[in-house]
């Protein structure tokens, strides 16, 4: 088990980009135009991250995956909540569900079960498969617990590799 450090607390100008995340139906974009602005102080950019990510099933929906990685990586590798780990120092065996067009996104987990359970609820858009990978550790840009969902592997997908196509999900 990782050890939890201690969640940093929000600035005064983080709060109230926040709380525009909590009431906002469009977070990532909420969160792209505060980076924008300037109005996000490197300190909160992990936890206004998170929130983000994990509180939006499709993410990648509002902004591009290439403008979210230039906010993984203006924030640079973290973990949130925090934990007493670094970026990996060696290349990551991950796996992904997801239909054959989405293979190759952002989001992936370290655990085969976790991808088997959430690449299930994918099935409705179509034939969706079981992914394993590797990703360089450089293109490992957070990990994000998501609760009851166990922690997203986030990453540049130009850093996968070895892409196997494992086997095909059905619906729960």
């Amino acid at each position: 088990m990782l050890e939890r450090l201690p969640v940093p607390c929000l600035s005064e100008t983080g709060l109230p980009v926040m709380h525009q995340l909590s009431v906002s139906g469009e977070r990532p974009a909420v969160l792209l135009r505060a980076l924008q602005s300037g109005v996000i102080p490197s300190g909160d950019l992990p936890e206004l991250i998170a929130f983000a990510w994990t509180h939006d099933d499709s993410p990648t929906r509002g902004v591009s995956e290439s403008e979210w990685i230039e906010v993984f990586e203006r924030a640079g590798f973290f973990t949130y909540p925090p934990v007493g780990t670094g970026r990996p120092s060696a290349p990551v065996t991950i796996y992904r569900g997801s239909t054959a067009e989405r293979a190759a996104r952002m989001s992936w987990t370290a655990d085969r079960n976790m991808a088997v359970q959430l690449g299930a609820r994918h099935t409705r858009y179509g034939r969706t498969w079981l992914y394993k990978a590797t990703v360089r550790p450089d293109a490992v840009l957070a990990y994000l617990e998501r609760r009851d969902e166990g922690w997203t592997v986030v990453v540049n997908p130009a850093g996968l590799s070895q892409i196997e196509h494992r086997e095909e999900l059905l619906p729960r």
